[in-house]
């Protein structure tokens, strides 16, 4: 659990890191950033953020930063297009590989996950699974998905 809190903790900084530089920058563009419906989508990151938002006012996105496997973009449950689409306001979750996730998602130990999660389904059936443990920040802002 102490590894679980570590790597979580980490990347909230992580997140804040990012936030802070794209608060100086004004917004910095990240090509290939979030997966969504088995597509790989780009994103300005704005110095844009709010506090405890209606909830349905934003779109769950789960970040992999500090999960314990490398190469794994963000997840997104919605995307542009979706009848559900809240135009990039969204609101983080921290998605941690679990020890028997890293198993079944790095067979060889490497390090890197072997094939990337590349929609929110497949992340909720790993995260049934008990592969995935997801939880829940405070972290809410702005940026969209660009194609």
């Amino acid at each position: 659990m102490q590894s679980t809190l570590s790597k979580i903790l980490f990347g909230l900084a992580g997140l804040l890191l990012l936030a802070a530089q794209a608060s100086a920058a004004g917004a910095i563009r990240v090509p290939n950033a979030i997966w969504a419906a088995d597509h790989l989508f780009g994103t300005v990151v704005t110095p844009t953020s709010f506090i405890a938002p209606p909830e349905h006012s934003v779109d769950t996105l789960y970040n992999f930063s500090m999960s314990g496997l490398q190469g794994q973009h963000s997840v997104s449950e919605s995307y542009p297009g979706s009848p559900d689409f809240n135009g990039g306001r969204w609101s983080v979750k921290i998605a941690v590989f679990t020890a028997s996730g890293m198993a079944a998602l790095d067979a060889n130990n490497d390090g890197t996950i072997d094939a990337e999660i590349t929609n929110s389904t497949d992340l909720q059936a790993h995260v049934d699974a008990g592969h995935i443990e997801v939880m829940d920040t405070t972290i809410y802002f702005e940026c969209p998905m660009l194609p």
